[in-house]
């Protein structure tokens, strides 16, 4: 028993130093990639950098910047590398001594410390390469800008004169610019290569905007001193021939327009001399659209009175024409009204549309009198007679439609008269048609019905009658009898189908008659009502129901029978 102790013992002994053994190796491993990449900052190229700098002479902004430069190396250097070795050293003491969380804290603070110094060496190096870059750059650009200064300038002392006023003003950036030169020139002597930088990019600029500026002046003087002044010009120069030729245009208000137009064109010249292109480009823009919705207008006037002299004349006909419409319907309405009864909505509607007429005609007096004076634009005319034309056409559909109803009343009262007749032969031939059928009598109904067509008649007769004729009490009377006439109509077709039908049921159902005594009685109770009462729908549905009891669908076979006109016995199942 104590042996196998003794070797547990031992096993867990060597387990133990076999973790340690795997962790002091882990632990090592990761403080030797620590080892590495402090060596591989130690060796970057810092101090050779800021050497190379320190030879040029800096002054100003660079000056201050290579300073700060300066300053973060030396924490690197003085500081945080020392700090580093330390804490190298204490990661590896750990280490041998089994204190693996101690040293992986350490280890933490280690790269902490190399994160730290790697973020402030790229700043340094990437700040010492722009620098130096800059330079270069700085030598590259001036030298391109100092030609272009040059080229520009030559053309400003050639062409000098395209820019008017604003010559000065030109001047006066070339001159700026000029400075800016000198200046640069003077911060790169001076070793303060970044304010020269920033010098470079702005005389870069300035030169381009004085580049679009000569570009686009001499345009924009042409249009404010030219083209302008001649297209308003020749603006008021056709105004004027047009109101020679008798055109009304006073509501333009053009010499007012262009006087104003003229102070925007001064307005624009001061912000030429100004320099504010952008605006002075979208204002003549704008003066141009101006110009050309007065040409549009004008157009438009001359265009107007084409149609005027073509569609005065055609629309006073027109108005002439309905007016005497207008005249002989009323003679009508006089006539009509002697006859008939004209309601007030119908002559209101006369009226009113007579109304419309005569205010027209004054409208077109006034019109003309207006065009005689030169006191109306052609297009207010040319839209006042479009809205006549269609105002006299609106009438001529309504005088239409009213003169037709006029003429419909005696049509209407001949036709209700010939149909009020017409019902009357129908009644008779109804009552022939019964009599011919030999039925044993006529229900109540029937007769209420019969005598309800005729006060329906008689009442349609007298409104026919009446002084003068209201042919809107005519049609409902008519209306009501017509219906009253269908209704009959179809009573009178009913009966005599089931007359027809009740004979043939009873007389297919007697051949079950003395065999079935329930279905003799009510066979009698049917022919009672069909011979004494009249009932014959009611007879028959008596007769149907007891017939069916004996023989099911037997009335099917009725019906279809009476259909085609053959014998019951004939229908094939």
């Amino acid at each position: 028993m104590f042996v196998w102790y003794l070797v547990g013992f031992v096993v867990i002994v060597v387990v133990i130093f076999a973790a340690g053994y795997i962790m002091k190796k882990k632990h090592y491993q990761r403080i030797n990639a620590l080892e590495e990449q402090k060596i591989e900052l130690m060796e970057r190229p810092v101090i050779d950098e800021l050497t190379k700098v320190k030879k040029l002479k800096l002054t100003g902004q660079t000056e201050d910047l290579f300073e700060s430069w300066r300053d973060s190396w030396d924490e690197i250097a003085t500081k945080l590398f020392p700090n580093l070795e330390e804490y190298i050293l204490g990661a590896e003491q750990h280490t041998d001594r089994y204190q693996f969380r101690q040293a992986t804290q350490v280890e933490n603070q280690v790269e902490q410390v190399i994160h730290e110094i790697d973020t402030q060496m790229k700043q340094i190096l990437r700040g010492l390469k722009e620098l130096i870059a800059s330079e270069e750059r700085n030598a590259q650009d001036i030298r391109l800008a100092k030609d272009k200064f040059t080229t520009l300038r030559r053309d400003v002392l050639s062409n000098g004169y395209k820019l008017g006023d604003a010559l000065h003003g030109v001047e006066g950036q070339l001159d700026t610019i000029a400075e800016n030169l000198n200046r640069f020139d003077m911060l790169t002597d001076q070793g303060d290569y970044l304010e020269a930088r920033e010098t470079v990019l702005n005389v870069q600029h300035d030169l381009e905007r004085l580049a679009v500026q000569l570009e686009k002046i001499p345009g924009l003087l042409r249009e404010s001193d030219i083209i302008l002044p001649d297209e308003m010009g020749r603006l008021q120069a056709g105004y004027d021939e047009m109101v020679q030729q008798g055109y009304y245009l006073e509501q333009l208000q053009l010499a007012a327009e262009l006087e104003r137009m003229r102070g925007r064109v001064s307005d624009l010249k001061g912000k030429i001399v100004a320099g504010e292109l952008e605006a002075v480009e979208n204002g003549v823009a704008e003066l141009h659209t101006e110009i050309n919705l007065f040409y549009d207008t004008l157009e438009h006037e001359v265009e107007a009175r084409h149609f005027v002299k073509e569609n005065r004349i055609v629309v006073e006909a027109k108005l002439e024409k309905q007016i005497d419409v207008s005249d002989a319907l009323a003679e009508q309405i006089k006539e009509v009204k002697q006859t008939y009864h004209v309601s007030e909505d119908e002559l209101a509607t006369y009226l009113n549309v007579a109304s419309q007429l005569e205010t027209q005609k004054e409208q077109l007096a006034t019109l003309t009198e207006r065009l005689s004076e030169v006191k109306i634009a052609y297009s207010a005319a040319e839209d006042t007679l479009k809205e006549m034309d269609a105002i006299v056409s609106s009438v001529a559909l309504e005088q239409d439609t009213f003169a037709e109803e006029l003429r419909s009343l005696r049509k209407d009262e001949l036709e209700a008269r010939e149909d009020a007749d017409r019902m009357r032969r129908a009644i008779l031939n109804l009552s022939r048609r019964l009599d011919r059928e030999r039925l044993p009598g006529k229900p109540e109904e029937y007769t209420a019905l019969c005598d309800h067509m005729e006060q329906s008649i008689t009442k349609l007769e007298e409104k026919l009658e009446e002084k003068p004729l209201n042919m809107k009490a005519v049609s409902h009377e008519w209306r009501v009898a017509q219906e009253d006439l269908d209704h009959l109509t179809e009573k009178a077709d009913e009966m005599i189908e089931n007359v027809h039908l009740v004979e043939q049921v009873i007389q297919y159902a007697n051949r079950y008659r003395l065999q079935t005594p329930d279905l003799a009685v009510a066979l009698r109770k049917a022919e009672d009502h069909f011979y004494d009462d009249y009932q014959y729908k009611k007879a028959l549905e008596i007769a149907v129901t007891a017939l069916e009891k004996v023989e099911p669908s037997a009335f099917k076979k009725i019906e279809k029978a009476y259909e085609m006109k053959i014998n019951v016995d004939e229908v094939e199942e």
